[in-house]
């Protein structure tokens, strides 16, 4: 019994770990399962080009029928009598077995299977910064719900801090001790405070439902805060990190190396192809022919140039060559940009985090202060709600610094490529 309580216990109440949710999002997003069958496509179609270094099986079957049976008219010679032979059946039969296998082709099928490689690399590649960046999407909406949570939880606090607030005043003014216009300001306040807890569950459910769809869980009630030692990393350390393992980085190299294997496959057209031939050839056109099936083998040379196309065509991946060379620049540089930046973000969000960490206990002592002074009737009930006021604020200042923190490590780490 006990064990179906806990189970449907369960059912009803989510538990979401930050690991979790991000294994749960990897395998479940739809963009990464489109990435995965492109990276299957371009397996296959490596394992395809390799296929080119197989003997080509070839096959042909031909079946004729004519109009006569042609013959051939010998006249007569000396004392030989005319002769007249039939040349060709009315209706006959070729046949062709055999196999081809390409001896030399200027490097044209190693260059295919380089290209398939190349192209199976950047697919993967492309999978690997797609990750990261569900990755960061998913931290980032976690952090943003478990904010809204502890918002929402300070909220609460504050409405039961008005509530007791309001008792004792309500008490106060029974026994005479303070006007009906402290009671009055404490009611507006209790009500402004509910109109805040109302837009603060809003925002709660509205950050689980980020999480769920990104992650694919259903009825998520609970979230656990994730417990980490940010460990503030050297910039350059990181840049040179990231120019190591940053996805999006190996894949402008990539692009580079497909330039050069793309002009490499063209100037193999420059080249003779030498191919090996072995063949069955049958045919019974010629009725007077045998026998009617051979075996034969050849030996083929080939040349074919159009005007100057390999020409330009080499000069125009030439052209892509530098383009790409000059892309992966640029996003080196970029990226070199961005982890400062997301440093300089980082250093920030710790400072935000010490100073509203300075505020709440300053905004505490205050508070605790102005409470005890209006219990002795030295300062006003607005004096208190203002006190109140700037605890509550400095209290979910607290709880926005810490996940802001959070996310500006995380997002250090994601363009560092080590997220």
């Amino acid at each position: 019994m006990r064990w179906l309580v806990v189970l449907l216990l369960s059912k009803l109440c989510l538990a979401l770990t930050l690991e979790e949710a991000i294994e749960r999002a990897l395998k479940e997003n739809p963009q990464l399962q489109a990435k995965r069958y492109n990276v299957r496509s371009a397996e296959l179609q490596l394992k395809a080009e390799g296929q080119l270094f197989m003997p080509e099986l070839f096959a042909g079957y031909k079946l004729s029928w004519q109009s006569e049976r042609q013959s051939i008219q010998m006249p007569a010679i000396g004392p030989f009598p005319p002769m007249r032979l039939d040349s060709t059946e009315r209706s006959y039969q070729n046949l062709q077995l055999g196999l081809r296998y390409v001896l030399y082709d200027g490097g044209l099928r190693s260059s295919r299977v380089d290209i398939a490689g190349i192209l199976l690399k950047s697919s993967q590649l492309e999978l690997e910064e797609s990750l990261l960046d569900l990755k960061l999407d998913v931290i980032r909406a976690y952090l943003n719900a478990l904010s809204a949570r502890d918002s929402l939880e300070v909220i609460r606090a504050q409405l039961k801090a008005i509530e007791s607030d309001l008792r004792q005043r309500e008490a106060f003014f029974r026994e005479g001790l303070v006007a009906i216009t402290d009671v009055l300001q404490a009611r507006v306040r209790l009500a402004e405070v509910q109109r805040d807890l109302r837009q603060a569950e809003g925002n709660y459910r509205i950050a689980l439902e980020e999480l769920s769809r990104l992650t694919g869980a259903q009825e998520i009630k609970q979230l656990q805060s994730p417990k980490l030692d940010i460990k503030e990393p050297n910039p350059d350390e990181l840049m040179q990190t990231a120019r190591q393992k940053r996805p999006i980085l190996k894949l402008a190299q990539e692009r580079v190396n497909l330039s050069q294997r793309e002009k490499r496959a063209i100037l193999s057209s420059l080249y003779p192809k030498v191919l090996l031939e072995g063949a069955y050839l049958y045919s019974d056109q010629n009725p007077r022919l045998e026998p009617k099936g051979i075996l034969s083998a050849s030996l083929l040379v080939s040349l074919s140039l159009q005007g100057a196309q390999p020409y330009y065509q080499v000069l125009a991946k030439s052209e892509e060559e530098k383009k790409a060379k000059e892309e992966l620049r640029d996003l080196q540089e970029k990226v070199r940009l961005q982890i400062k930046s997301a440093y300089e973000g980082l250093l920030v969000a710790k400072d935000n985090l010490r100073v509203s960490e300075e505020n709440l206990r300053f905004a505490e002592e205050f508070y605790r202060l102005s409470l005890e002074q209006y219990r002795n009737q030295i300062i006003s009930g607005t004096d208190l709600l203002q006190a109140e006021a700037s605890l509550t604020q400095a209290r979910r200042a607290k709880v926005i610094s810490y996940y802001e923190l959070l996310k500006a490590y995380f997002e250090l780490l994601r363009v560092g490529g080590v997220l």
